[in-house]
């Protein structure tokens, strides 16, 4: 767990950068000057690996957002279906009720 602190990816580099910079330093003894090489390379895939963990949980954190987003997106939706809806049904019966309005006029109307 205490590696996921964001702290940790600057002191990767600095370590890789610092093992790096003591090569030239240990080149009298070889496997002195090899332990640093490997050292900043190790240091430096740490980091590397920190900072792209540190990325996917960014965008897993996004993603999230996201189908949050679209969920109250298709929750606003089948609210303005199911109102349409009603609204639908309503104008119907107001429709059916104009018509048998209509037909009754027409029944009582003497004919000329």
């Amino acid at each position: 767990m205490w590696f996921k602190h964001r702290a940790w990816i600057p002191v990767a580099w600095l370590a890789a950068l610092g093992n790096l910079l003591s090569v030239p330093f240990a080149v009298g003894e070889p496997a002195h000057a090899t332990v640093h090489a490997l050292l900043a390379g190790l240091f430096a895939l740490g980091a590397r690996r920190l900072m792209a963990r540190q990325q996917a949980g960014a965008l897993n954190e996004q993603a999230q957002q996201t189908i949050d987003q679209n969920e109250d997106l298709r929750q606003t939706i089948e609210a303005m279906q199911a109102r349409l809806l009603e609204l639908e049904e309503r104008m119907d019966f107001a429709e059916r009720l104009l018509v048998k309005h209509r037909e009754s006029d027409r029944l009582d109307a003497p004919p000329p």
